[in-house]
């Protein structure tokens, strides 16, 4: 059954394990949170960039930042069912952002990186990031019954101050121009929907 964007939003939300929900978009935004290491420092950082959603919304962190995962070389899996080591399903993006804009249901794909631009740093995230996303609203669809077309984006925050030799004019990644650029200090408060992208994918 095709369902308006509020309440296949209130289902996905009672269906979705809440352990990857990183913010719930209560008062209207959503805070996405990172820790990371600058070559300098000899404690983790860690860094904050709130967004403001134009309806209901919440955020999924998909690439764990738990340092003591990280010293064990593994994350949890995406799908239990399915062995995670060196397969396509083990990529993924920061972060997801599922929102309500209208009649319209969405879902931004966020990947946080710090200089770098390079392709193989940032495409592949994003792709798997956008593959899950496909994932999950067939597997609900499966199960349940509920439809609903997502528009999805592609994103990439980072703090290099010279990205030009990465981006096209209209600041989409030439490696993958579905991908929009935006610098960290761009973003952080700023509405969500009004993000800049030239490519919006249905699904």
């Amino acid at each position: 059954m095709t369902l308006a964007a509020s309440i296949y939003f209130e289902h996905l939300k009672a269906y979705v394990n809440s352990d990857y929900v990183v913010h719930d978009g209560a008062d209207g935004r959503v805070i996405l949170t990172e820790k990371y290491f600058r070559p300098e420092d000899t404690k983790p950082q860690k860094r904050n960039v709130e967004l403001l959603l134009p309806g209901a919304g919440m955020a999924f962190k998909l690439d764990h930042d738990d340092f003591e995962t990280a010293k064990r070389k593994s994350k949890p899996a995406l799908f239990h069912f399915l062995d995670d080591t060196a397969k396509p399903w083990s990529k993924r993006c920061d972060f997801v952002i599922f929102y309500v804009k209208g009649k319209k249901f969405c879902a931004d794909c966020i990947e946080f990186k710090s200089k770098s631009l390079t392709a193989e740093k940032i495409v592949p995230q994003l792709k798997a990031g956008a593959c899950w996303v496909h994932s999950l609203k067939r597997t609900i669809e499966h199960y349940t019954g509920d439809k609903r077309k997502i528009h999805l984006r592609k994103f990439v925050f980072a703090e290099n101050d010279n990205p030009d030799a990465y981006l096209e004019p209209n600041r989409q990644l030439r490696a993958d121009p579905s991908i929009r650029y935006y610098h960290f200090d761009e973003v952080h408060g700023q509405a969500l929907a009004g993000l800049q992208n030239t490519s919006v994918q249905e699904i």
